[in-house]
């Protein structure tokens, strides 16, 4: 594996930086306000658990698609393909109020990411040795995340000139923003350098996937794991609109604070996992997310759940930095693409499986003592399935030991 390890890599170019900041900076606000829209034009509990596990599968599930598409004809197509049609979608909801329609177009947004992300992340190992595989995804990514950061704080500076409650015409221009970020992104995405594709791949067998028991391992822990991490997401909407009540203003200023401490994770987490090992950091990625639903449940003001989102950024961080580093280890070259849309499809269906528990759950058997006590039971569970599910990744296999690591010092 050491002759594909050490192969030549390509130097990244501003055409690569500027399509993952400005990319990052449209899904980051896709991702932040699309479910607070949802709950502004009036979804109920359980149609928020429908509408998120619809995205799960949608997001996660047709990576094996795209991937397998990605990997025989090359990435650079379906980056743009995908940011241009998400911002088409994200534009068009503009001009929706009518909550099915509104439930359509974030499906839509989420097939879109379903394009790109098999792409981009089989793109970065174009950038990369098997010795500086961590440092540089780390690197790139750390630098996409400026984006983020600057549509948390472009989204504050808009918000503060809002006032009244959370409404749908709240979040026009935040949608205007991130349509025209995206777009903007699929148009520098046709300057990225590529490798091409080795060969022509045949159609897709998941036995070939899935005979590689490194990969199973991880799959199966990623599975249970993200049915647990899951359970919680359609539960954090109601507890910043309808328990705290906060305005646009508040959610933009905490949303900063993830996106600062995931910038600065995925730089230094990068590095790490060169020195210390791929596990150590997605252990820890896995880990942290258990404390998120523990201060969601005993916020009472936007501060609190600006902390929450630090430690959640900075565990976020970790985990975009490690999972395609570990994943593109595993790969084949030929089969990246593959390989990691693989891994998000398994995540996929156990996101589709922990959002449809969770709002069934709260909604069917914990609000019976109120709606408030009932999220906050919710929320307890999952803390708990986050704790104690993390603990599998503790099994997964080291794909950088310390052997190798002593040969690339």
């Amino acid at each position: 594996m050491r002759e594909e390890n050490e192969e030549s890599a390509l130097t990244p170019n501003n055409a690569l930086y500027g399509t993952g900041v400005t990319g990052m900076f449209a899904d980051s606000l896709s991702r932040k306000y699309l479910s607070l829209l949802a709950v502004a034009v009036g979804l109920s509990v359980s149609q928020m658990s429908y509408l998120r596990a619809a995205e799960s599968v949608s997001r996660h599930m047709l990576q094996l698609y795209w991937g397998r598409l990605v990997d025989r004809r090359g990435k650079r197509f379906f980056i743009a393909l995908g940011r241009i049609l998400n911002g088409i979608i994200l534009g068009a909801l503009i001009f929706v109020k009518a909550p099915a329609w509104v439930m359509v177009l974030i499906i839509g947004v989420a097939i879109c990411w379903s394009i790109v992300r098999p792409a981009w992340s089989s793109l970065l190992g174009d950038y990369t040795t098997y010795s500086t595989r961590g440092t540089i995804i780390g690197k790139i990514n750390a630098l996409s995340q400026i984006g983020s950061l600057g549509a948390m704080i472009i989204a504050l500076f808009i918000s503060l000139n809002q006032v009244g409650d959370t409404t749908p015409e709240s979040f026009k221009l935040i949608l205007a923003l991130s349509s025209g970020m995206s777009i903007i992104s699929g148009v520098l995405s046709f300057f990225i350098e590529e490798k091409p594709p080795i060969k022509e791949s045949s159609d897709l067998d998941l036995r070939i996937v899935l005979r590689d028991t490194k990969l199973r391992r991880y799959l199966l822990a990623n599975l249970i794991y993200g049915t647990g991490l899951a359970f919680a997401w359609p539960l954090f909407p109601f507890v910043i609109v309808d328990r705290l009540g906060l305005k646009i203003w508040q959610i933009a200023a905490y949303s900063i604070f993830p996106a600062a401490s995931s910038m600065l994770s995925q730089r230094y987490v990068g590095i790490l996992m060169d020195r210390i090992g791929r596990r150590p950091v997605v252990v820890f990625s896995r880990m942290i997310m258990t404390v998120g639903p523990l201060i969601y449940i005993v916020a009472t003001d936007w501060t609190h759940i600006g902390v929450a989102e630090i430690l959640l950024g900075l565990g976020m961080g970790a985990w975009m930095s490690s999972g395609p580093t570990y994943i593109i280890d595993l790969a084949p070259v030929e089969m990246r693409a593959t390989y990691l849309a693989a891994n998000t499809a398994v995540f996929g269906l156990a996101s589709f499986m922990g959002n449809l528990l969770g709002g069934y759950i709260t909604e069917n058997f914990l609000i019976t003592g109120g709606t408030i006590q009932g999220i906050n039971t919710g929320l307890l569970i999952s803390a708990v399935l986050r704790f104690t599910t993390g603990l599998l990744f503790f099994l997964i296999h080291e794909t950088y030991p310390k052997s190798e690591r002593e040969l690339s010092a």
